[in-house]
């Protein structure tokens, strides 16, 4: 009985497990650049005083790429098909990030990393929207927490591969295990509500959220409760040793704190959304997450005491704990609008979060110019929050809502 609550057999189905091994593949090449972002940069020859800016530079060209990507497959998921562009989005990300492990110039890195970003842009959002069209709709917070649990592992495996292989074969090993997953995919077949909506004249169509007062409210509301992940990710995370010596004089390896990190995220989001089927509310959840992370990020960040290893590692994972409510800002987004902008919506809102990055991270570096880079990253961290929990104040409670609708 009490295994049946915790894993009803409605939820391992195979959308769901090809769609978490996808993911699972998407995070692994996602956080395989700040695992081995200071180890690349000096191999292919960047002057030591240069590799910050560069990894910076190297993190927002992904980040822009995946803002671009969810917009266009978004969009012709909509158009075509969820399945269909699952398909074309782990093809391109994965040939990306194989020739990412080929490179020998910034130039090179550069462009195979806008191109993996933009392919990396289309995995999540269609499969939330995929698993959110075929499951029953009181189980699916138990499919699209599966889905971002276990993939929030890939991080795992990416911090795991820049400790333990060199950072080539890193990038190669996620390339190659995405097209592996190819053969997975051609089982998964098209949703229901998807077939049955397919000749709406107005699918996949972004004016329809720009002229909609309502819309765009919704919209927005689900691209602030996400913005802490991506700040945690780019500036709490992938530059901890900068940070984390800059504030209290330890020497750490972002593979090492991202291993902690995402270890605690994975749980983290398996956790949110149990949780969140248990008390049968998103937003409770998404508000209660969001406000833990930002006394975290607070405690890190302005501690008036000299803070060792293991209190830092603690508060690393309370901060990464606080993350874990991105499953239920993704699942939101799906359960927030029509068949017929679904997959736009899904798609768009994660990468619009993720390419917060840019305005965020060239923040904390402009700020950084004129004062120390925690007071930067405390000024930058008290805004994002601000509009998280903002988002998730004012965003509908989704929990167990209809899905079969046609925004008109």
């Amino acid at each position: 009985m009490i295994r049946e609550k915790l894993f009803p057999k409605e939820i391992l189905t195979l959308p769901v497990i090809v769609a978490a091994l996808g993911y699972f593949v998407d995070v692994y090449d996602l956080w395989i650049f700040g695992a081995n972002r200071i180890a690349s940069l000096r191999d292919i020859g960047v002057p030591e005083d240069k590799i910050f800016d560069t990894g910076v530079m190297l993190l927002n060209l992904q980040m822009l790429g995946m803002l671009i990507g969810g917009v266009t497959f978004g969009i012709l998921g909509d158009k075509y098909g969820r399945t269909k562009m699952m398909f074309i989005s782990i093809i391109t990300y994965s040939m990306a990030t194989i020739l990412n492990g080929l490179v020998h110039s910034v130039e090179a890195y550069a462009t195979f990393r806008f191109i993996a970003g933009f392919g990396m842009a289309g995995e999540l959002g269609l499969a939330i929207t995929l698993i959110s069209e075929v499951m029953p709709k009181e189980k699916r917070g138990y499919g699209t927490g599966i889905i971002c649990g276990f993939g929030i592992f890939g991080a795992v495996a990416a911090a795991l591969s820049g400790m333990y292989i060199p950072w080539r074969i890193g990038f190669i090993i996620g390339g190659v295990a995405g097209l592996l997953l190819l053969f997975f995919r051609i089982k998964v077949h098209e949703s229901t509500m998807f077939v049955e909506a397919k000749d709406h004249h107005e699918k996949g169509n972004l004016l329809m959220i720009v002229r909609s007062p309502s819309r765009l409210f919704r919209f927005a509301c689900c691209v602030f409760m996400l913005l802490p992940v991506w700040y945690c990710g780019a500036v709490i995370l992938t530059f901890s040793p900068e940070l984390i010596k800059s504030e209290y004089g330890h020497i750490v390896t972002a593979a090492g704190m991202m291993l902690w990190f995402n270890t605690a995220l994975a749980l983290a989001d398996f956790g949110s959304a149990w949780i969140s089927q248990w008390v049968r509310s998103r937003q409770k959840v998404l508000l209660a997450f969001t406000f833990v992370g930002f006394l975290a990020c607070m405690a890190l960040l302005l501690s008036p005491v000299q803070l060792g290893m293991p209190v830092i590692i603690f508060l690393y994972v309370v901060i990464s704990c606080g993350c874990g409510c991105w499953v239920l800002g993704v699942t939101s987004a799906a359960e927030s609008f029509g068949t017929n902008l679904r997959a736009t919506i899904t798609t768009t809102v994660p990468n619009f979060s993720r390419g917060s990055t840019i305005p965020i991270t060239l923040s904390v570096a402009a700020l950084h110019n004129h004062m120390s880079l925690g007071d930067a990253a405390v000024i930058v961290g008290i805004g994002v929050y601000a509009l998280a929990l903002f988002g998730a104040l004012y965003i509908r409670e989704t929990f167990a809502a209809e899905l079969d609708f046609i925004e008109k």
